[in-house]
This record gives structure tokens, C-alpha cells and sequence, in this order.
């Protein structure tokens, strides 16, 4: 029994309620969505296990361990507990003959122990997993479409107490892409930005989010004028892994270095430190990104790191080189510029 987009919830909540399967096979992209209810099983199945917990839970990977004795283990009684819990990871990667074992377990589990098997892309014309599937333990957790995007941030916004506009939820799901952790992670962070019981609004998405990539380019360009190269990359492949188009990246280097030149001319010409962050268009609780990198990257480092995002900026628009390959170099060069001084 696959679960739809909303059906996940439906069969966490079961869980939770003490509905607990003999057996659970987990699988499907979204491994978000396969972590949730893994966690949901472990607290249904442990959580009350106290001192016991550690005697009856067991986890295998399959590709190190035989099938056969995976079996064997979920077969033995729990001690000092309800339930034994015993996860084998990598089933869809286990060879036609090496599953037989689990045929007759399935067949005749035992009521004791909660067997979790987790896999990528289970193949249900094998007869164990047709088996399974059978009796409704095979769960598929495949990538949410676009368009579920938002109903599913809605009912994720319920969970939290707090209510979610559709455009706010349009818009959050587009900024935010299908990723369902980085989802609900901005999800989180906004339900707190709000209140319980509050809303949130376009407007609060919009703010949250631009805050939140600006500290990370704040971030990014304090290890460029530190020299230190390892984090500024560090830095720059989480923006990567979180989807930050490279134009954008580059446009917003631009500015945060914009941002530092000018702050450096005002300091150099004794403007009070309360009248810079107007200036150069900034909170006043940003001001010292602004002011350390300045006082640390000579007029030399800034003009020969502006000739570069130029650069960058003709190759991201004309040429078919990969992008984060382009803004990797350009991020090392900048960093490696500023420790030189």
C-alpha cells in the first residue's frame, strides 16, 4: 500500500497511535519522507524500552551481513521489553537467491520484533517482495511533484500551529525547491518567526528567506576576506547543495563587496559607526560583515576581485562550462587574493 503525498502522515500517525506492522519496507527517493518514519518506528518500538532498548535494537547493512542472519535476529524474543526492533538497510541491493530466507518470515513473523527493511528501489516481481507487498508492508515513498509541494507544506504548517497562505506556500516551495528537509527546516524556522497560532504570510516568506540567504553570503564573504580558503568553499557548496543558482550567487558577491568598499571609504573618512550601516544600506546588526572584511581587504584585493566577478560573470552568461565549477574557482581565487593582501 503506497502512500500518497498525504499518506505519509497517515501511516506515521498510525504508527504513533501503537498500529505497529511485524514488518515495514521502506523505500523510495524522498528520503526525507523514509527518515520520518523510520524515526516514528524506532520511538513506537523503544521508546519505552528504557535500559532494555540497547538488548532490542539491531541494525544491519545488508551488503556486510547475510540475510539469513538478520532473520535469525528478528526471530529472537526482545529481553526486558515489549519489541525488538531490527533495521537491515540495502534490501534492494540483496540477490534473487539470497532472499529466500526472508520468504517464510514473512509468511509467519514474529509478533515480537518490528523488522524495518530499507532500500532504494524495491523490485516487486521478486516473490518476497510481491509477498510483501501483499500483506501491506512494502511502503514507497517516491519525490513529491511541484504541485504537491504546497498542500503538503500546508499540512506540515497545521502540525506546527501555525497557519500558511497559498502564496506563501507557493512561493516558499519555489524558493525552497522539492527538497522536503530543506522545506520543512524554512518551515520551522517561520512557524517560529511567526508565533503558534499565528500566520504566515507571503510577506513573512520573503523576508525570512532573503534574510536567511544573506547571512549566508555575509558568512561566504567574511571567509573570502579572511583567506581562508577551505571554508569559503565549504560555504559555497552548502549554498550549491541548497540550490543557489550561480548568477545569483555572483550578483550577490557583487553587492556584499560593494557593500565592504564603501564601508571601508566612509571608515577612512571618520564617519561614525552608527551612520555607516545607513549608508551603505544595511542593518546595523550586519555592520561588522561589512566593516571586519574592510578593514582586512586592501583597495589592490577589491579592485583585482571585482575584475574577476566580472569575468564570471561573461563565462556564467556566455559559455557552457558547469556553473559551480566556475563559481568554485572564482570563490578559491577571491579567498586566495585576500590572504595575500
Amino acid at each position: 500500500m503506497p502512500p500518497g503525498p498525504a499518506a505519509d502522515g497517515d501511516l506515521i500517525g498510525a504508527i504513533e497511535n501503537g498500529q505497529i506492522d511485524p514488518i515495514y519496507a521502506l523505500h523510495g527517493a524522498e528520503r526525507y519522507l523514509v527518515d520520518r518514519c523510520l524515526a516514528a518506528i524506532r520511538r513506537a518500538v523503544l521508546g519505552g524500552a528504557g535500559a532494555g532498548a540497547s538488548f532490542n535494537y539491531d541494525v544491519f547493512e545488508l551488503k556486510e551481513t547475510p540475510l539469513a542472519r538478520v532473520v535469525a535476529t528478528a526471530r529472537t524474543v526482545p529481553m526486558m521489553a515489549r519489541r525488538r526492533l531490527v533495521i537491515a538497510k540495502g534490501i534492494d541491493e540483496v540477490k534473487a537467491p539470497e532472499l529466500e530466507p526472508l520468504l517464510p518470515y514473512v509468511e509467519d513473523p514474529n509478533p515480537t520484533t518490528c523488522l524495518v527493511l530499507l532500500g532504494e528501489k524495491i523490485d516487486t516481481r521478486f516473490k518476497v517482495f510481491a509477498t510483501l507487498r501483499k500483506a501491506g508492508f512494502v511502503h514507497d515513498f517516491p519525490p513529491l511533484r511541484d504541485r504537491e509541494l504546497a498542500g503538503w507544506l500546508a499540512r506540515e504548517a497545521r502540525q506546527r500551529k501555525v497557519a500558511l497562505d497559498s502564496d506563501a506556500a507557493t512561493a516558499l516551495a519555489e524558493i525552497a525547491g522539492p527538497d522536503l528537509g530543506r522545506l520543512s527546516q524554512a518551515l520551522e524556522q517561520l512557524s517560529l518567526y511567526v508565533g503558534e497560532g499565528k500566520r504566515v504570510r507571503l510577506q513573512d516568506v520573503e523576508e525570512l528567506i532573503a534574510e536567511t540567504r544573506q547571512r549566508g553570503v555575509f558568512e561566504l564573504t567574511k571567509a573570502i576576506g579572511d583567506g581562508d580558503v577551505e571554508r569559503a568553499l565549504r560555504l559555497l557548496a552548502n549554498m550549491q547543495r541548497n540550490r543557489e543558482p550561480a548568477l545569483r550567487l555572483q550578483f550577490m558577491l557583487v553587492r556584499q563587496l560593494r557593500q565592504i568598499w564603501r564601508a571601508k571609504e566612509l571608515a577612512a573618512a571618520g564617519v561614525p559607526r552608527n551612520e555607516i550601516a545607513g549608508q551603505v544600506g544595511i542593518a546595523p546588526f550586519f555592520l561588522d560583515d561589512v566593516l571586519v572584511p574592510a578593514r582586512r581587504m586592501s583597495h589592490a584585493t577589491l579592485e583585482r576581485s571585482f575584475g574577476r566577478l566580472y569575468r564570471t560573470d561573461r563565462i556564467l552568461k556566455s559559455s557552457r562550462v558547469d556553473p559551480d565549477l566556475v563559481m568554485s574557482k572564482l570563490v578559491q581565487q577571491l579567498a586566495e587574493d585576500a590572504g595575500r593582501r
